[in-house]
Protein backbone atom coordinates (compact mmCIF):
# COMPACT_ATOMS: atom_id res chain seq x y z
CA UNK A 1 0.00 0.00 0.00
CA UNK A 2 2.77 2.47 0.91
CA UNK A 3 4.59 1.92 -2.39
CA UNK A 4 1.37 2.39 -4.34
CA UNK A 5 0.60 5.59 -2.43
CA UNK A 6 4.00 7.09 -3.21
CA UNK A 7 3.64 6.09 -6.86
CA UNK A 8 0.23 7.76 -7.21
CA UNK A 9 1.53 10.89 -5.45
CA UNK A 10 4.58 11.18 -7.71
CA UNK A 11 2.37 10.73 -10.79
CA UNK A 12 -0.08 13.35 -9.50
CA UNK A 13 2.74 15.88 -9.07
CA UNK A 14 4.12 15.20 -12.56
CA UNK A 15 0.80 15.16 -14.41
CA UNK A 16 -1.14 17.65 -12.21
CA UNK A 17 -3.89 15.01 -12.12
CA UNK A 18 -6.50 15.53 -9.38
CA UNK A 19 -7.85 11.96 -9.42
CA UNK A 20 -4.33 10.55 -8.91
CA UNK A 21 -3.81 12.86 -5.92
CA UNK A 22 -7.15 11.73 -4.49
CA UNK A 23 -6.18 8.09 -5.03
CA UNK A 24 -2.81 8.64 -3.34
CA UNK A 25 -4.63 10.16 -0.34
CA UNK A 26 -7.04 7.22 -0.11
CA UNK A 27 -4.27 4.60 -0.39
CA UNK A 28 -2.18 6.38 2.26
CA UNK A 29 -5.23 6.48 4.54
CA UNK A 30 -5.82 2.74 4.18
CA UNK A 31 -2.17 2.02 4.97
CA UNK A 32 -2.35 4.43 7.95
CA UNK A 33 0.58 6.45 6.66
CA UNK A 34 -0.31 9.86 8.08
CA UNK A 35 2.64 11.76 6.59
CA UNK A 36 1.99 10.44 3.08
CA UNK A 37 -1.77 11.10 3.43
CA UNK A 38 -1.08 14.69 4.51
CA UNK A 39 1.26 15.34 1.55
CA UNK A 40 -1.20 13.78 -0.89
CA UNK A 41 -4.18 15.72 0.49
CA UNK A 42 -2.25 18.99 0.23
CA UNK A 43 -1.45 18.28 -3.44
CA UNK A 44 -5.09 17.30 -4.04
CA UNK A 45 -6.28 20.58 -2.52
CA UNK A 46 -3.77 22.66 -4.55
CA UNK A 47 -4.86 20.95 -7.76
CA UNK A 48 -8.56 21.38 -7.00
CA UNK A 49 -9.09 24.51 -4.92
CA UNK A 50 -12.90 24.02 -4.99
CA UNK A 51 -12.84 20.44 -3.69
CA UNK A 52 -14.82 20.18 -0.48
CA UNK A 53 -13.75 16.54 -0.13
CA UNK A 54 -10.04 17.50 -0.19
CA UNK A 55 -10.57 20.10 2.54
CA UNK A 56 -12.53 17.61 4.65
CA UNK A 57 -9.76 15.02 4.41
CA UNK A 58 -7.08 17.59 5.17
CA UNK A 59 -9.01 18.88 8.19
CA UNK A 60 -9.41 15.32 9.49
CA UNK A 61 -5.70 14.66 9.09
CA UNK A 62 -4.78 17.84 10.96
CA UNK A 63 -7.15 16.93 13.78
CA UNK A 64 -5.90 13.32 13.93
CA UNK A 65 -2.33 14.60 14.24
CA UNK A 66 -3.37 17.02 17.00
CA UNK A 67 -2.71 20.12 14.89
CA UNK A 68 -5.97 21.89 15.72
CA UNK A 69 -4.60 25.32 14.76
CA UNK A 70 -4.27 24.31 11.11
CA UNK A 71 -7.55 22.42 11.16
CA UNK A 72 -9.54 25.40 12.50
CA UNK A 73 -9.76 27.59 9.36
CA UNK A 74 -10.63 24.58 7.24
CA UNK A 75 -13.45 23.47 9.58
CA UNK A 76 -14.75 27.06 9.85
CA UNK A 77 -14.83 27.36 6.07
CA UNK A 78 -16.58 23.99 5.63
CA UNK A 79 -19.27 24.82 8.20
CA UNK A 80 -19.81 28.33 6.78
CA UNK A 81 -20.14 27.18 3.16
CA UNK A 82 -22.11 23.98 3.69
CA UNK A 83 -25.32 25.33 5.23
CA UNK A 84 -27.42 22.30 4.24
CA UNK A 85 -25.02 19.83 5.81
CA UNK A 86 -23.87 22.03 8.72
CA UNK A 87 -25.85 20.05 11.31
CA UNK A 88 -24.29 16.77 10.19
CA UNK A 89 -20.92 18.52 10.06
CA UNK A 90 -21.03 19.17 13.80
CA UNK A 91 -22.04 15.55 14.47
CA UNK A 92 -19.15 14.34 12.33
CA UNK A 93 -16.84 16.75 14.14
CA UNK A 94 -17.60 14.86 17.36
CA UNK A 95 -16.36 11.59 15.91
CA UNK A 96 -13.04 12.96 14.63
CA UNK A 97 -12.39 15.06 17.75
CA UNK A 98 -12.84 11.96 19.92
CA UNK A 99 -9.49 10.75 18.50
CA UNK A 100 -7.62 13.80 19.84
CA UNK A 101 -5.56 12.83 22.89
CA UNK A 102 -5.71 16.22 24.61
CA UNK A 103 -9.44 16.40 25.36
CA UNK A 104 -9.23 19.90 26.88
CA UNK A 105 -7.67 21.24 23.69
CA UNK A 106 -10.45 19.55 21.72
CA UNK A 107 -13.06 21.22 23.94
CA UNK A 108 -11.51 24.69 23.48
CA UNK A 109 -11.40 24.05 19.74
CA UNK A 110 -15.07 23.10 19.41
CA UNK A 111 -16.23 26.02 21.62
CA UNK A 112 -14.48 28.42 19.21
CA UNK A 113 -15.86 26.68 16.14
CA UNK A 114 -19.43 26.69 17.51
CA UNK A 115 -19.57 30.41 18.45
CA UNK A 116 -21.26 31.61 15.22
CA UNK A 117 -23.98 28.96 15.52
CA UNK A 118 -25.69 29.70 18.84
CA UNK A 119 -29.10 28.80 17.42
CA UNK A 120 -28.02 25.40 16.10
CA UNK A 121 -28.75 22.45 18.40
CA UNK A 122 -25.96 20.39 16.87
CA UNK A 123 -23.32 23.00 17.77
CA UNK A 124 -24.30 22.80 21.46
CA UNK A 125 -24.40 19.03 21.25
CA UNK A 126 -20.83 19.05 19.87
CA UNK A 127 -19.71 21.16 22.86
CA UNK A 128 -21.56 18.82 25.26
CA UNK A 129 -19.85 15.80 23.73
CA UNK A 130 -16.35 17.31 23.96
CA UNK A 131 -17.02 18.67 27.45
CA UNK A 132 -17.98 15.22 28.72
CA UNK A 133 -14.89 13.67 27.12
CA UNK A 134 -12.78 16.35 28.79
CA UNK A 135 -14.29 15.59 32.19
CA UNK A 136 -16.39 18.78 32.41
CA UNK A 137 -19.73 17.21 33.29
CA UNK A 138 -21.38 20.47 34.35
CA UNK A 139 -20.73 22.09 30.96
CA UNK A 140 -21.88 18.91 29.22
CA UNK A 141 -25.19 18.94 31.11
CA UNK A 142 -25.75 22.67 30.48
CA UNK A 143 -25.10 22.25 26.76
CA UNK A 144 -27.41 19.24 26.55
CA UNK A 145 -30.14 21.31 28.23
CA UNK A 146 -29.72 24.00 25.56
CA UNK A 147 -29.72 21.31 22.86
CA UNK A 148 -32.99 19.94 24.21
CA UNK A 149 -34.63 23.41 24.15
CA UNK A 150 -33.52 24.02 20.56
CA UNK A 151 -34.41 20.52 19.35
CA UNK A 152 -36.86 18.88 21.79
CA UNK A 153 -36.93 15.08 21.79
CA UNK A 154 -33.86 14.71 19.55
CA UNK A 155 -32.94 11.02 19.84
CA UNK A 156 -29.18 11.44 19.34
CA UNK A 157 -28.95 13.90 22.23
CA UNK A 158 -31.16 11.67 24.40
CA UNK A 159 -28.92 8.68 23.74
CA UNK A 160 -25.84 10.66 24.72
CA UNK A 161 -27.50 12.06 27.85
CA UNK A 162 -28.51 8.53 28.87
CA UNK A 163 -24.91 7.38 28.33
CA UNK A 164 -23.53 10.19 30.51
CA UNK A 165 -26.05 9.50 33.29
CA UNK A 166 -25.37 5.74 33.22
CA UNK A 167 -21.68 6.34 33.91
CA UNK A 168 -22.60 7.50 37.43
CA UNK A 169 -25.94 5.81 38.03
CA UNK A 170 -27.48 3.02 35.91
CA UNK A 171 -30.70 3.40 37.92
CA UNK A 172 -31.01 7.11 37.03
CA UNK A 173 -30.29 6.28 33.38
CA UNK A 174 -33.15 3.77 33.41
CA UNK A 175 -35.46 6.41 34.88
CA UNK A 176 -34.34 8.91 32.21
CA UNK A 177 -34.97 6.43 29.37
CA UNK A 178 -38.39 5.57 30.79
CA UNK A 179 -39.36 9.25 31.05
CA UNK A 180 -38.11 10.01 27.54
CA UNK A 181 -40.03 7.07 26.03
CA UNK A 182 -43.29 8.26 27.58
CA UNK A 183 -42.97 11.43 25.49
CA UNK A 184 -41.28 9.76 22.49
CA UNK A 185 -42.66 6.20 22.25
CA UNK A 186 -41.42 5.74 18.66
CA UNK A 187 -37.76 6.23 19.61
CA UNK A 188 -36.40 2.75 18.98
CA UNK A 189 -32.80 3.79 19.60
CA UNK A 190 -33.56 4.92 23.15
CA UNK A 191 -35.81 1.91 23.69
CA UNK A 192 -32.91 -0.37 22.78
CA UNK A 193 -30.62 1.32 25.31
CA UNK A 194 -33.41 1.15 27.91
CA UNK A 195 -33.81 -2.58 27.26
CA UNK A 196 -30.05 -3.14 27.53
CA UNK A 197 -29.90 -1.21 30.81
CA UNK A 198 -32.77 -3.27 32.22
CA UNK A 199 -30.98 -6.46 31.19
CA UNK A 200 -27.79 -5.32 32.92
CA UNK A 201 -29.84 -4.76 36.09
CA UNK A 202 -31.30 -8.27 35.66
CA UNK A 203 -34.85 -6.92 35.28
CA UNK A 204 -35.43 -9.53 32.59
CA UNK A 205 -39.22 -9.35 32.49
CA UNK A 206 -39.34 -5.59 31.80
CA UNK A 207 -36.41 -5.89 29.40
CA UNK A 208 -38.18 -8.63 27.45
CA UNK A 209 -41.25 -6.41 27.01
CA UNK A 210 -39.07 -3.66 25.57
CA UNK A 211 -37.21 -6.00 23.24
CA UNK A 212 -40.54 -7.39 22.02
CA UNK A 213 -41.52 -3.86 20.98
CA UNK A 214 -38.25 -3.66 19.03
CA UNK A 215 -38.35 -7.06 17.39
CA UNK A 216 -40.37 -5.88 14.37
CA UNK A 217 -39.26 -2.24 14.45
CA UNK A 218 -36.77 -0.42 12.25
CA UNK A 219 -34.03 -1.85 14.47
CA UNK A 220 -35.23 -5.43 13.96
CA UNK A 221 -32.28 -7.76 13.46
CA UNK A 222 -31.24 -11.37 14.10
CA UNK A 223 -29.46 -10.13 17.23
CA UNK A 224 -32.63 -8.55 18.65
CA UNK A 225 -34.56 -11.77 17.97
CA UNK A 226 -31.87 -13.80 19.75
CA UNK A 227 -31.90 -11.41 22.72
CA UNK A 228 -35.67 -11.85 23.12
CA UNK A 229 -35.18 -15.62 22.91
CA UNK A 230 -32.47 -15.63 25.60
CA UNK A 231 -34.54 -13.46 27.93
CA UNK A 232 -37.47 -15.84 27.37
CA UNK A 233 -35.22 -18.78 28.33
CA UNK A 234 -34.17 -16.89 31.47
CA UNK A 235 -37.87 -16.39 32.28
CA UNK A 236 -38.63 -20.05 31.52
CA UNK A 237 -40.87 -19.23 28.55
CA UNK A 238 -39.61 -21.97 26.25
CA UNK A 239 -42.31 -21.61 23.59
CA UNK A 240 -41.58 -17.93 23.09
CA UNK A 241 -37.85 -18.67 23.13
CA UNK A 242 -38.30 -21.26 20.36
CA UNK A 243 -40.28 -18.76 18.26
CA UNK A 244 -37.59 -16.09 18.41
CA UNK A 245 -34.69 -18.50 18.02
CA UNK A 246 -36.27 -19.61 14.75
CA UNK A 247 -36.88 -15.98 13.80
CA UNK A 248 -33.18 -15.23 14.38
CA UNK A 249 -32.34 -18.10 11.99
CA UNK A 250 -34.83 -16.83 9.40
CA UNK A 251 -33.30 -13.37 9.61
CA UNK A 252 -29.88 -14.80 8.83
CA UNK A 253 -28.15 -14.95 12.21
CA UNK A 254 -24.42 -15.19 11.49
CA UNK A 255 -23.71 -18.20 13.74
CA UNK A 256 -26.54 -20.78 13.37
CA UNK A 257 -24.81 -23.48 15.49
CA UNK A 258 -25.16 -21.22 18.54
CA UNK A 259 -28.93 -21.21 18.00
CA UNK A 260 -29.00 -24.97 17.34
CA UNK A 261 -27.50 -25.49 20.81
CA UNK A 262 -30.28 -23.44 22.44
CA UNK A 263 -33.00 -25.19 20.42
CA UNK A 264 -31.56 -28.59 21.34
CA UNK A 265 -31.71 -27.70 25.05
CA UNK A 266 -35.32 -26.53 24.70
CA UNK A 267 -36.39 -29.75 22.95
CA UNK A 268 -34.54 -31.83 25.52
CA UNK A 269 -36.42 -30.07 28.33
CA UNK A 270 -39.64 -30.74 26.41
CA UNK A 271 -38.69 -34.43 26.58
CA UNK A 272 -38.11 -34.65 22.82
CA UNK A 273 -34.70 -36.33 22.76
CA UNK A 274 -34.58 -37.16 19.06
CA UNK A 275 -35.49 -33.59 18.05
CA UNK A 276 -32.80 -32.29 20.39
CA UNK A 277 -30.21 -34.67 18.92
CA UNK A 278 -31.26 -33.72 15.37
CA UNK A 279 -30.36 -30.08 16.04
CA UNK A 280 -27.00 -31.05 17.53
CA UNK A 281 -26.17 -33.24 14.52
CA UNK A 282 -26.56 -30.17 12.29
CA UNK A 283 -23.34 -28.85 13.84
CA UNK A 284 -20.60 -30.43 11.73
CA UNK A 285 -17.61 -28.25 12.65
CA UNK A 286 -16.53 -24.97 14.23
CA UNK A 287 -16.45 -23.55 17.74
CA UNK A 288 -19.66 -25.31 18.87
CA UNK A 289 -18.81 -28.74 17.43
CA UNK A 290 -17.28 -30.24 20.58
CA UNK A 291 -19.98 -28.72 22.78
CA UNK A 292 -22.62 -30.32 20.53
CA UNK A 293 -20.93 -33.75 20.76
CA UNK A 294 -20.72 -33.64 24.56
CA UNK A 295 -24.20 -32.19 24.98
CA UNK A 296 -25.68 -34.98 22.86
CA UNK A 297 -23.87 -37.56 24.98
CA UNK A 298 -25.10 -35.86 28.16
CA UNK A 299 -28.69 -36.00 26.90
CA UNK A 300 -28.33 -39.68 25.99
CA UNK A 301 -26.82 -40.57 29.38
CA UNK A 302 -29.75 -38.95 31.20
CA UNK A 303 -32.54 -40.26 28.96
CA UNK A 304 -31.09 -43.67 28.06
CA UNK A 305 -27.91 -44.93 29.74
CA UNK A 306 -24.28 -44.10 30.44
CA UNK A 307 -23.15 -46.90 28.12
CA UNK A 308 -25.25 -45.52 25.26
CA UNK A 309 -23.75 -42.11 25.84
CA UNK A 310 -20.20 -43.46 25.78
CA UNK A 311 -20.95 -45.43 22.62
CA UNK A 312 -22.27 -42.27 20.95
CA UNK A 313 -18.81 -40.72 21.32
CA UNK A 314 -16.94 -43.50 19.51
CA UNK A 315 -17.80 -42.23 16.00
CA UNK A 316 -16.01 -38.91 16.58
CA UNK A 317 -12.38 -39.56 15.63
CA UNK A 318 -10.82 -36.65 13.69
CA UNK A 319 -10.36 -34.41 16.71
CA UNK A 320 -7.52 -32.43 18.23
CA UNK A 321 -5.72 -33.77 21.29
CA UNK A 322 -7.44 -31.13 23.43
CA UNK A 323 -10.86 -32.21 22.16
CA UNK A 324 -10.06 -35.91 22.67
CA UNK A 325 -8.97 -35.12 26.22
CA UNK A 326 -12.25 -33.32 26.94
CA UNK A 327 -14.18 -36.32 25.67
CA UNK A 328 -12.08 -38.61 27.87
CA UNK A 329 -12.75 -36.36 30.89
CA UNK A 330 -16.45 -36.52 30.08
CA UNK A 331 -16.44 -40.35 29.90
CA UNK A 332 -14.62 -40.75 33.21
CA UNK A 333 -16.99 -38.28 34.89
CA UNK A 334 -20.03 -40.18 33.60
CA UNK A 335 -18.68 -43.47 34.93
CA UNK A 336 -17.52 -41.99 38.25
CA UNK A 337 -20.91 -40.36 38.88
CA UNK A 338 -22.60 -43.64 37.94
CA UNK A 339 -20.66 -45.27 40.82
CA UNK A 340 -18.43 -47.13 38.35
CA UNK A 341 -15.25 -45.65 39.76
CA UNK A 342 -12.93 -48.54 38.89
CA UNK A 343 -14.09 -48.42 35.25
CA UNK A 344 -13.39 -44.68 35.10
CA UNK A 345 -9.83 -45.32 36.29
CA UNK A 346 -9.44 -48.21 33.81
CA UNK A 347 -10.34 -45.88 30.91
CA UNK A 348 -7.62 -43.44 31.99
CA UNK A 349 -5.12 -46.27 32.27
CA UNK A 350 -5.94 -47.50 28.74
CA UNK A 351 -5.53 -44.01 27.28
CA UNK A 352 -2.20 -43.27 29.01
CA UNK A 353 -0.08 -44.04 25.94
CA UNK A 354 -2.15 -41.68 23.79
CA UNK A 355 -1.50 -38.73 26.11
CA UNK A 356 2.03 -39.42 27.35
CA UNK A 357 3.11 -35.79 26.70
CA UNK A 358 -0.04 -34.13 28.05
CA UNK A 359 0.34 -32.49 31.48
CA UNK A 360 -3.45 -31.99 31.60
CA UNK A 361 -4.06 -35.74 31.15
CA UNK A 362 -1.59 -36.59 33.89
CA UNK A 363 -3.23 -34.04 36.19
CA UNK A 364 -6.72 -35.46 35.54
CA UNK A 365 -5.45 -39.03 35.98
CA UNK A 366 -3.76 -37.99 39.25
CA UNK A 367 -6.92 -36.38 40.61
CA UNK A 368 -8.97 -39.48 39.83
CA UNK A 369 -6.32 -41.73 41.39
CA UNK A 370 -6.32 -39.58 44.53
CA UNK A 371 -10.11 -39.84 44.81
CA UNK A 372 -9.84 -43.64 44.60
CA UNK A 373 -7.17 -43.75 47.30
CA UNK A 374 -4.09 -44.41 45.15
CA UNK A 375 -1.97 -41.54 46.50
CA UNK A 376 1.32 -43.10 45.32
CA UNK A 377 0.15 -43.09 41.66
CA UNK A 378 -1.32 -39.61 42.10
CA UNK A 379 1.95 -38.21 43.44
CA UNK A 380 3.91 -39.80 40.58
CA UNK A 381 1.54 -38.40 37.93
CA UNK A 382 1.57 -34.88 39.39
CA UNK A 383 5.38 -34.84 39.38
CA UNK A 384 5.32 -36.00 35.73
CA UNK A 385 2.86 -33.23 34.90
CA UNK A 386 5.16 -30.64 36.54
CA UNK A 387 8.14 -32.00 34.60
CA UNK A 388 6.21 -31.51 31.35
CA UNK A 389 4.95 -28.08 32.41
CA UNK A 390 7.22 -26.41 35.00
CA UNK A 391 4.77 -23.52 35.59
CA UNK A 392 1.76 -25.80 36.21
CA UNK A 393 0.42 -24.03 39.31
CA UNK A 394 -2.56 -26.37 39.78
CA UNK A 395 -0.31 -29.44 39.79
CA UNK A 396 2.03 -27.93 42.41
CA UNK A 397 -1.02 -27.01 44.46
CA UNK A 398 -2.63 -30.46 44.15
CA UNK A 399 0.59 -32.16 45.24
CA UNK A 400 1.07 -29.81 48.20
CA UNK A 401 -2.55 -29.99 49.28
CA UNK A 402 -2.53 -33.79 49.08
CA UNK A 403 0.34 -33.87 51.59
CA UNK A 404 -1.32 -31.27 53.81
CA UNK A 405 -4.69 -33.01 53.76
CA UNK A 406 -3.04 -36.29 54.78
CA UNK A 407 -0.82 -34.43 57.30
CA UNK A 408 2.40 -35.80 55.78
CA UNK A 409 5.56 -34.21 54.31
CA UNK A 410 4.38 -30.78 55.48
CA UNK A 411 7.66 -29.03 54.59
CA UNK A 412 7.35 -30.37 51.02
CA UNK A 413 3.67 -29.41 50.99
CA UNK A 414 4.52 -25.81 51.93
CA UNK A 415 7.30 -25.66 49.30
CA UNK A 416 5.01 -26.87 46.49
CA UNK A 417 2.16 -24.54 47.44
CA UNK A 418 4.55 -21.57 47.68
CA UNK A 419 5.61 -22.27 44.08
CA UNK A 420 1.96 -22.50 43.02
CA UNK A 421 1.19 -19.22 44.79
CA UNK A 422 4.13 -17.47 43.10
CA UNK A 423 2.59 -18.40 39.72
CA UNK A 424 -1.05 -17.65 40.61
CA UNK A 425 -1.03 -15.34 43.67
CA UNK A 426 -4.80 -14.67 43.62
CA UNK A 427 -6.03 -18.20 43.08
CA UNK A 428 -8.45 -18.85 45.96
CA UNK A 429 -7.84 -22.61 45.97
CA UNK A 430 -4.07 -22.13 46.30
CA UNK A 431 -4.52 -19.53 49.05
CA UNK A 432 -6.77 -22.01 50.86
CA UNK A 433 -4.13 -24.73 50.48
CA UNK A 434 -1.49 -22.48 51.99
CA UNK A 435 -3.79 -21.74 54.90
CA UNK A 436 -4.38 -25.45 55.40
CA UNK A 437 -0.65 -26.17 55.47
CA UNK A 438 -0.21 -23.54 58.18
CA UNK A 439 -3.14 -25.11 60.06
CA UNK A 440 -1.37 -28.47 59.96
CA UNK A 441 1.86 -26.78 61.09
CA UNK A 442 -0.01 -25.24 64.05
CA UNK A 443 0.27 -21.59 62.95
CA UNK A 444 -3.40 -20.66 63.35
CA UNK A 445 -2.95 -16.93 62.74
CA UNK A 446 -1.34 -17.40 59.33
CA UNK A 447 -3.78 -20.21 58.59
CA UNK A 448 -6.69 -17.86 59.24
CA UNK A 449 -5.15 -15.05 57.16
CA UNK A 450 -4.72 -17.20 54.05
CA UNK A 451 -8.03 -19.05 54.26
CA UNK A 452 -9.91 -15.83 55.02
CA UNK A 453 -8.33 -14.22 51.93
CA UNK A 454 -9.40 -17.24 49.89
CA UNK A 455 -12.93 -17.10 51.31
CA UNK A 456 -13.24 -13.40 50.48
CA UNK A 457 -12.33 -14.19 46.88
CA UNK A 458 -14.64 -17.20 46.58
CA UNK A 459 -17.09 -18.58 49.13
CA UNK A 460 -16.45 -22.15 48.09
CA UNK A 461 -17.94 -24.82 50.43
CA UNK A 462 -14.61 -26.55 51.10
CA UNK A 463 -12.92 -23.23 51.87
CA UNK A 464 -15.82 -22.49 54.24
CA UNK A 465 -15.23 -25.85 55.95
CA UNK A 466 -11.54 -25.04 56.42
CA UNK A 467 -12.33 -21.58 57.73
CA UNK A 468 -14.86 -23.01 60.19
CA UNK A 469 -12.38 -25.55 61.48
CA UNK A 470 -9.61 -22.93 61.92
CA UNK A 471 -11.97 -20.55 63.76
CA UNK A 472 -13.10 -23.40 66.01
CA UNK A 473 -9.50 -24.27 66.83
CA UNK A 474 -8.85 -20.58 67.63
CA UNK A 475 -11.69 -20.72 70.15
CA UNK A 476 -13.98 -18.54 68.01
CA UNK A 477 -16.72 -21.17 68.16
CA UNK A 478 -19.73 -18.97 67.42
CA UNK A 479 -18.06 -17.51 64.31
CA UNK A 480 -17.17 -21.04 63.20
CA UNK A 481 -20.73 -22.25 63.69
CA UNK A 482 -22.09 -19.31 61.68
CA UNK A 483 -19.70 -19.91 58.78
CA UNK A 484 -20.49 -23.64 58.65
CA UNK A 485 -24.23 -23.13 59.07
CA UNK A 486 -24.39 -20.53 56.26
CA UNK A 487 -22.33 -22.75 53.97
CA UNK A 488 -24.54 -25.76 54.68
CA UNK A 489 -27.67 -23.74 53.93
CA UNK A 490 -26.14 -22.71 50.62
CA UNK A 491 -24.74 -26.18 49.80
CA UNK A 492 -27.02 -28.65 51.67
CA UNK A 493 -25.60 -31.72 49.89
CA UNK A 494 -21.92 -30.93 50.44
CA UNK A 495 -20.42 -33.77 52.48
CA UNK A 496 -17.24 -31.86 53.42
CA UNK A 497 -19.22 -29.16 55.27
CA UNK A 498 -21.59 -31.59 56.97
CA UNK A 499 -18.71 -33.87 58.03
CA UNK A 500 -16.76 -30.89 59.43
CA UNK A 501 -19.81 -29.61 61.30
CA UNK A 502 -20.59 -33.03 62.79
CA UNK A 503 -16.97 -33.64 63.80
CA UNK A 504 -16.68 -30.29 65.60
CA UNK A 505 -19.88 -30.61 67.64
Amino acid sequence: FNAAGHLYLDLAKLTKNTSLAQRATNVAGRSRNGRLAMDAANIWRKLDKDSVAAEQVLAELFIASGNLTKAKPLIEKLLKNEEKTRSNGFIYLNSILSKVENKKNALRFVIEIAKPYEGLAESHFAIAHSAFMAGNRKLAEDQLDITDKLKPGWETAALFRGYTIAKNSPEKAIAFYRSYLKKNPKSNGVRLEYAKALTNKKDYLTAKKQFLKLVNSSLASPGISLTVALLSIELNDKDLAETYLNQALERGYENPPQIFIYLAKIYYEKNKLQDALAYLKKIKSGEFYLEAILLAAQFISEKESVDSAINSLIEHTNLTEAARLQILQFKTTLLYNDDRKTESLDIMKKEESNFKNSPQFKFDYAMLSEKLGNTILSEQLLKEAIKLKPDYALAYNALGYSYADRNVKLDDAKKYIEIALSIQPRNHYILDSMGWVYYRLGNLNLAHQFVMKAFNLQQDPEIAAHLGEILWKQGRVEEAKEILSNALNKYPNNTVISETQNRLK
